[in-house]
């Protein structure tokens, strides 16, 4: 009886592991098509990943070359911004040269005028001196560089949507004006806006005969017009600061700019540059125009003094408005 039932165990155990065996083998077999399908597709996937980057290679190719065609060549560039910015500046400059030489005669004769009262008025001076600082242009050379630097050769958003060449800014809602991409903070920055590139330009030479912050600059430019020397006394017109006059520098220099600058008034000329010396200029001129092109680079002091002006010229109109409406007082004659 017991060798019966032994035996009958014997026999059920074979049948369990029989049993677990077949199991076993088919969740190996299982497993294995799943790690043939794995393999599979990674294989696909390395294909596609393969494909992909000769696709994207392909398209960023094409991308290239037509970046290529549309890029216009730097020399392109700058000779169609010259050829932009030289006939209206000439205009300007005349204009302004022609005023500062009749109103210095006016003062050598001692005939002060209506109108020199009132530009005194205009341009915050005092004396004399101060006026004819104020009322003399400024050379051509410096107008041009800036011009370049703060439109990256025209090429800058600003310029092309509001003429805006000098990166000058707006603090009157009721003027022209477009908004910048970037902000101050919690602030949105504006941008006056122009109907022309002289009126730009005219403007321009305003603000530096105005502002507080360059005294020293008029003066100076009053006597001794020396473009590379007044340039690094616009260290306020820019948050860069003294870097800001030696890329101007570079600018006039690199581009032979003192060509433009009229010979009565200015005292400098160009020497030609060495290889060496132009590879060095064509840098800082490239590395100026690159963190111009996006960038506000206006000073803090050029934006208070701007702040100022327009809060002078609303006092003055608040106080026109409240005089005119100021009913006049009736003589003894009309109470009777």
């Amino acid at each position: 009886m017991k060798k019966i039932y032994l035996i009958g165990m014997s026999i059920v155990v074979l049948l369990l592991f029989g049993y677990f065996y077949h199991m076993q083998d088919k969740q190996i077999q299982h497993l294995s098509h799943q790690v043939e399908d794995l393999i599979l597709q990674l294989n696909n996937s390395k294909e596609n990943e393969k494909r992909l980057e000769e696709e994207l290679s392909q398209t960023i190719m094409q991308l290239n070359k037509l970046r290529i065609k549309n890029t216009v060549p730097v020399a392109v560039k700058k000779a169609n911004f010259i050829k932009m910015m030289v006939p209206p500046l000439n205009e300007v400059y005349d204009e302004l040269k022609i005023q500062f030489l009749r109103i210095q005669e006016d003062i050598k004769e001692g005939n002060i005028t209506e109108e020199i009262e009132n530009l005194k008025e205009f341009y915050k001076v005092e004396s004399n001196e101060e006026l004819l600082y104020a009322l003399k242009p400024h050379p051509k050379s410096i107008a041009l560089a800036q011009a370049a630097m703060e439109s990256a050769w025209g090429e800058s958003r600003f310029f092309k949507e509001a003429n805006n060449i000098f990166g000058v800014w707006s603090f009157n809602k009721n003027e022209p004006r477009i908004a910048a991409n970037s902000q101050r903070g919690e602030k949105t920055i504006w941008l006056k806006k122009y109907a022309s590139i002289k009126g730009a330009i005219k403007d321009y030479y305003i603000v530096l005969s105005r502002s507080a912050a360059f005294k020293e600059f008029r003066k100076l430019n009053y006597e001794n017009p020396n473009p590379y020397l007044l340039v690094t006394k616009l260290d306020k017109y820019s948050e860069k600061k003294e870097a800001y006059g030696k890329a101007l520098s570079s600018m006039i220099k690199f581009n032979n700019f003192t060509k433009y600058d009229d010979k009565e008034f200015i005292i400098e000329k160009d020497e030609p540059l060495s290889e060496v010396e132009k590879e060095e200029e064509r840098k800082i001129e490239e590395k100026a125009i690159e963190e111009n092109k996006e960038e506000i680079t206006t000073s803090k002091q050029l934006q208070e003094d701007e702040k100022t002006q327009l809060k002078e010229n609303e006092n003055k109109e608040e106080i026109s408005v409240k005089t005119e409406e100021k009913p006049e007082e009736k003589t003894k004659e009309e109470t009777k």
